[in-house]
């Protein structure tokens, strides 16, 4: 269990403590449809405060390696699914907040992000794997030991194209999100992409 790396549910166990809770489990039925498929992946643009990153933290505890999320989902509208827990912590995934990176990473946002999920990856693989490669190659290489593949959440994606004016930047940074969900590799380990903005 890591920051970026097969997150925990916490972040939904603090969402449903709280005193106004919302179920929005029925959106799980909806990407479980769309698991490794051709439409795997989706972007969820809204207002602020409509839900998108609380809907992030849920998708982290329903696919998360990371934890036990059965006693977190019971009840809940995704559990009168008949596949209810079919994919229920059965995949790797990644979860990044850009906004954060962003706030402190402006020049280097995309070796920043590559450093932080490596630290999680080291807690699991030590140096068993080429960290020297680019992010999608090392996922690619944890997805051909583990035979698992991924759930890759990104919050405030365009973080970096609203607020900068640096083109080379902004290029690579659109780079990276390419080998995440559009290359080659990427359509052997990626499960499924949900990135909100």
């Amino acid at each position: 269990m890591g920051v970026y790396f097969n997150p925990s549910n916490a972040s939904f166990r603090q969402a449903k403590n709280s005193r106004i809770y919302v179920d929005k489990t029925k959106l799980i039925e909806y990407l479980n449809d769309r698991l490794s498929t051709e439409d795997k992946c989706l972007a969820v643009s809204h207002a602020r405060r409509f839900g998108k990153s609380h809907a992030a933290g849920m998708i982290d505890a329903y696919y998360s390696l990371g934890c036990d999320s059965t006693e977190l989902f019971d009840g809940t509208k995704i559990s009168e699914s008949a596949d209810y827990k079919k994919y229920m912590n059965k995949y790797n995934v990644i979860h990044l907040d850009i906004a954060s990176v962003w706030d402190f990473h402006k020049e280097d946002l995309v070796e920043s992000i590559k450093e932080r999920v490596c630290k999680d990856f080291k807690k699991k693989y030590n140096d068993t794997l080429d960290y020297s490669q680019d992010l999608y190659l090392l996922i690619q290489e944890i997805y051909e030991i583990t035979d698992t593949q991924f759930v890759i959440i990104i919050d405030e994606w365009d973080c970096v194209i609203r607020n900068s004016d640096n083109k080379e930047l902004v290029h690579e940074y659109l780079q990276f999100l390419h080998s995440l969900f559009k290359s080659e590799e990427s359509k052997s380990f990626l499960a499924l992409a949900y990135i909100t903005g």
